[in-house]
């Protein structure tokens, strides 16, 4: 048999450490003497020691090599003799994990054979680390930064499997997050800009802070939408838009929303068919306390179409009966007669109403004797979703709440005050601004047109319940886009949405199981849409996107209720990896996942400082 160990000493000049002591399913313990671990110069190259993160490596065969990464060194006392006196602490226990093996060459994650205790370990080349971190088969991947502990090392991320993945991208304030994301997305501009990149590919950045907007000039591939450039048209947002955002209990409020988004769409002559079945349905309402309180609800609808209605509809035999009241043939002469008179009301009047209602509904929106509500908006009765405002939204509850009296529900208009609030509210902040159809272009056309970085300025959205309305509408557009469009079509437009402060409207607690984001977490890779979350507070993210995340990236965590979030929900880190994320300086990021050949610590290219910094008490 093959003195591995004799071979590697005599002809490839390796650095030896130590051997090893101790070994088990996870981990292996090396022993080391101080003389050992000093800095050496190996086949012309220095190579030093430097405490935690290095890369040491055992002989399976001449050609197989098993890589290790030391997690703790500890000192381990030496005896020679019996007395106090004669203990040497110059020998040191390493403990290392096993990552993988390194055979002909090739790195391969994952381990299948551990060396035995006594084999010979070795600090890690140079030519060891490129091919740990490096395999050279795609030119297009790109550095990041110098691997921790190794300045000369600079492991290559592969551009295209984090496009085309789910990724995460957390840290606490300062930890150098946002700038992360910069390079990242100048990386995807560069090779963009080398038409590497298919021609409709887009990255939509949701800029919360105002960070994303100068930082690369708007330069070629990359196209900035300040706040005053676009807007949305609510006639675009659909029922699971409004739902996200205003979040209707589910009993009550849910189905009187859904009925509202569609009313809201109705135009004018729609309205007033609407108002005519919802009087006509009054008329004959036996659940109103009183006459009067009757009479005024249907005068609220009637009042609006008046003016409208064709008395010559009213039939010879209704007629005859009103002209022999000496009641004029005037829709205005007829509500005024819907009174009482001695515990009854006139005849006639009460079928001459129903008679020029139906005349004008359209007896093709009649079922039996009761208006079809429904059937309004199958024929020609809406206005183009681009001319539905706010202010149709909220008059169309109004509409829900009014149907709801006629059906003889009194109490829909109370239970529902909270949401009520909730839309008065987002009308009063956003309907001069993000909702204003004069301000701009619509935001949809922004993004068919254009492609490579598109940086969307939300800086001016006030709060985080416009963020969900926001990042719904796009992510939900740009979903059911995607799907739209054949196999052969779909390959060409990939999309990834890159969402900044992403724990304020992608959080567990606010979203339902069906959310768009959880939807495009779950199945939006197949249709060519993937999401980048970017936050401070992991712990608030929505589980699923987490769970479906290919690549992360984690800066310094100091919070504990993080860090052990961080610890139970990503995949791949170590408790080790974990403790040192508190101790992390500005830049310094864990990165693991698919985009890298295996989980490493690297310092991140970078001026790391907050472009949005606090502001100072001094002058």
């Amino acid at each position: 048999m093959l003195d591995v160990n004799n071979w590697q000493d005599g002809a490839n000049f390796d650095w030896r450490i130590g051997a090893i002591s101790f070994v088990d399913q996870h981990i292996v313990k090396i022993k080391a003497s101080a003389t050992d671990i000093l800095d050496q110069v190996v086949n012309g190259e220095i190579r030093e020691i430097k405490s935690l993160n290095q890369y040491l490596f055992s002989y399976l065969s001449v050609s197989s090599k098993v890589i290790f990464k030391v997690v703790s060194i500890e000192e381990d006392e030496f005896f020679y003799g019996k007395d106090e006196d004669q203990k040497s602490n110059d020998q040191y226990l390493f403990k290392a994990v096993p990552l993988g093996e390194i055979e002909e060459g090739i790195y391969h994650p994952g381990i299948i054979e551990i060396p035995m205790v006594g084999s010979n370990v070795y600090a890690c080349s140079s030519k060891d680390l490129q091919n740990l971190f490096n395999d050279g088969i795609n030119k297009d991947d790109e550095p990041l930064g110098n691997l921790v502990s190794y300045q000369n090392i600079r492991p290559s991320l592969n551009i295209d499997r984090f496009y085309s993945n789910h990724n995460v991208i957390i840290g606490n304030t300062g930890s150098g997050k946002s700038t992360t994301s910069r390079l990242l997305l100048e990386k995807y501009n560069k090779q963009f800009c080398n038409k590497k990149i298919k021609e409709n590919a887009k990255v939509i950045v949701f800029d919360v802070h105002g960070d994303y907007l100068n930082f690369l000039d708007s330069g070629e591939g990359v196209h900035v939408f300040r706040s005053d450039a676009y807007h949305l048209s609510a006639g675009h947002l659909n029922f699971e838009d409004w739902e996200a955002i205003l979040a209707p209990s589910q009993r009550i409020q849910k189905p009187l929303l859904e009925r509202a988004v569609k009313y809201a769409r109705l135009n004018t002559v729609g309205r007033k068919k609407l108002f005519a079945a919802f009087a006509y349905s009054a008329i004959s309402d036996s659940s109103f306390d009183t006459h009067s309180s009757r009479k005024n609800q249907v005068q609220k609808y009637y009042q609006h179409i008046q003016n409208d209605l064709d008395a010559t509809k009213i039939s010879v035999e209704v007629k005859s009966i009103l002209q022999n009241k000496g009641i004029p043939l005037t829709p205005k002469s007829l509500i005024d007669h819907y009174i009482l008179t001695y515990g009854n009301i006139p005849d006639g009047v009460v079928d001459a109403l129903q008679e020029i209602l139906c005349a004008y509904i359209g007896t093709q929106y009649m079922s039996g004797c009761v208006p079809d509500y429904d059937s309004l908006f199958n024929d020609g009765y809406l206005k183009n979703a681009e001319e539905v405002t706010l202010e149709d939204i909220r008059d169309a509850l109004d509409f829900v709440f009014d149907e709801e009296e006629v059906k003889g529900n009194r109490q829909a208009r109370s239970y529902s005050e909270g949401l009520v609030t909730q839309l008065n509210n987002l009308c009063d902040k956003y309907s001069n601004n993000l909702f204003n159809r004069n301000q701009g272009k619509e935001i949809t056309d922004l993004i068919e047109e254009k492609n490579g970085i598109l940086v969307i300025d939300v800086s001016d959205v006030k709060d985080s319940d416009g963020l969900k309305l926001f990042s719904n509408f796009v992510s939900r557009f740009v979903l059911n886009r995607n799907i739209s469009y054949g196999k052969d079509e779909l390959k060409n437009r990939p999309v990834t949405l890159f969402f900044d402060e992403a724990h304020r409207y992608i959080k567990e607690t606010d979203l339902p199981d069906d959310s768009i984001f959880n939807r495009i977490a779950r199945e939006g890779r197949k249709f060519g849409v993937c999401l980048t979350v970017i936050s401070q507070i992991p712990s608030e993210l929505s589980r699923v996107v987490l769970s479906q995340a290919g690549t992360f990236i984690i800066h310094r965590i100091q919070n504990s209720v993080d860090l052990d979030y961080v610890r139970r929900n990503v995949p791949s880190i170590s408790s080790d990896q974990v403790a040192r994320l508190s101790s992390f300086a500005p830049g310094m990021a864990v990165i693991l996942g698919s985009s890298m050949r295996l989980p490493l610590e690297l310092q991140i290219d970078g001026a790391y400082k907050d472009i949005t910094s606090g502001v100072s008490i001094f002058s």
